[in-house]
């Protein structure tokens, strides 16, 4: 290996990390509803985002200590 790729192992380093938001928690839930538009087609809605721990709501962007990821 090169010394860089060394030097980035060793460091942990990650091009494309994933951020820890309420989004990709497995404690979110939400609702999906398909909307019609006035233009002919159709369009997703998600709405009563909540956390499944504390029980309120939250913002998809949001993050708590208690992030845990998705499985894939």
């Amino acid at each position: 290996m090169s010394k860089q790729q060394n030097a980035k192992d060793a460091q942990g380093y990650e091009a494309h990390p994933r951020q820890r938001v309420c989004g990709n928690c497995r404690s979110y839930i939400s609702e999906v509803e398909t909307c019609k538009s006035v233009f002919g087609g159709t369009y997703s809605n998600e709405k009563n985002k909540r956390c499944t721990i504390g029980g309120f709501a939250v913002k998809k962007t949001a993050v708590c200590k208690l992030h845990q990821f998705k499985e894939d």
